[in-house]
């Protein structure tokens, strides 16, 4: 009975950490690593990870034929890359044996309760970002301003409306029409110059970059399955930012008369 708690405890810890990294953004094959790392180091002989974008597969089996199964179903995320480079680095702590596995599991329990950064400085980020980007995609010094506002106001939209209560699909097309509109009127005022910088910078907040990349990475590592997910769950973000911002323009034109450029 003791062997069985001592594999289960072990490939417990170990999926524990997996399922963190996974749902803050990490490549498959990191995962994985990261988790053999850890059933090695604490004695585990026979186990099998099995890992998907949304799912974590784990078996293992001792000397004497104790056995241990688990899955567990992790919803598709944001990134949080944060975490997932605190649990590697505990993984290889692990690894040059600095911790029993009662710590490693309580450092585990740490960084899942890593608090997020406040609300004001995730909106100040957001709108940073915005308008740092606006300037690089060649937009004026104005241009950058304009798009620093809009962030702003996308960043309480992410903060307080999509997060909480909004699809990913509803959220990230009510966004983009947030930032076009109001990209349009600063336009329309005559406070910035050019349109296609400053919605350019100002939907750069709401592109999964990471899951982009990591898609292609896992796709690149023969993990087909979950890159061509990654990479689905990405399309569909940036089709719906192309809707957002259409939506706004088209009816700018069926209003006013004319096409923005």
């Amino acid at each position: 009975m003791e062997k069985v708690k001592e594999v289960n405890h072990i490939l417990s810890v170990a999926m524990e950490a997996g399922k963190i990294m996974l749902e803050n953004g990490a490549e498959i094959y990191r995962v994985e690593d990261t988790m053999d790392r850890i059933a090695k180091h604490y004695g585990s002989t026979d186990h099998h990870f099995f890992v998907l974008t949304n799912g974590i597969f784990v078996s293992g089996e001792d000397k004497d034929g104790s056995a241990f199964s688990k899955l567990e179903h992790i919803p598709v995320h944001g990134a949080d890359l944060s975490k997932v480079i605190a649990i590697n680095q505990l993984s290889r702590e692990i690894a040059q044996d600095k911790y029993t596995l009662e710590e490693a599991a309580s450092k585990i329990d740490e960084i899942r309760n890593i608090k997020n950064k406040s609300w004001l400085l995730q909106v100040f980020a957001t709108a940073l970002g915005s308008g740092c980007f606006a300037i690089l995609l060649d937009g004026t010094m104005r241009d950058g301003i304009a798009s620093f506002i809009s962030g702003i106001a996308l960043g309480f939209f992410i903060y307080f409306v999509f997060k909480p209560y909004l699809s990913k699909i509803t959220g990230n097309i009510v966004g983009a029409m947030i930032i076009s509109a109001i990209c349009v009127l600063f336009k329309e005022l005559g406070f910035a110059d050019s349109l296609i910088p400053m919605i350019g910078g100002g939907v750069i907040p709401l592109v999964p970059g990471v899951a982009f990349v990591n898609g292609i990475r896992d796709i690149g590592d023969e993990d087909y399955i979950s890159g061509a997910v990654r990479l689905l769950d990405a399309m569909l973000v940036f089709v719906c930012i192309a809707v957002g911002v259409a939506t706004i323009l088209i009816c700018y034109e069926k209003i006013v008369g004319g096409v923005l450029l």
